[in-house]
């Protein structure tokens, strides 16, 4: 089991996948994943990490890396499209109409 930062599951997906017990979490892969890079993450496996996600059913994952300002926005089909110091993130897809302010993210 893996578990992302934060995630984002419409209820649609959640209730056709069987809900979710009350002792635990549902068997299922995200619509939208939120990945946070510690200081003591290598890029690489995080990078892998967030392909696992899309390749899993995840229609969009944000990988924020908050020491070197850069957010990187996975999508299925697509190259991760790398934003660097933006001030805000929007959300897209699942999330649409989402945004995630980042002067706290960057403190």
């Amino acid at each position: 089991m893996r578990l992302p930062d934060a995630a984002w599951t419409s209820f649609r997906r959640l209730e056709a996948a069987g809900g979710r017990s009350q002792e635990g979490f549902a068997s299922i892969c995200p619509d939208f994943v939120i990945e946070l890079r510690s200081p003591s993450d290598r890029l690489a496996p995080v990078e892998a990490k967030m392909e696992m996600w899309i390749a899993n059913g995840a229609e969009v994952a944000w990988l924020i890396d908050p020491k070197c300002r850069v957010v990187a926005i996975y999508r299925p089909g697509e190259s991760p499209e790398v934003l660097h110091e933006p001030s805000s993130v929007q959300g897209s897809g699942p999330v649409a109409g989402f945004e995630l302010m980042m002067a706290r993210v960057w403190q």
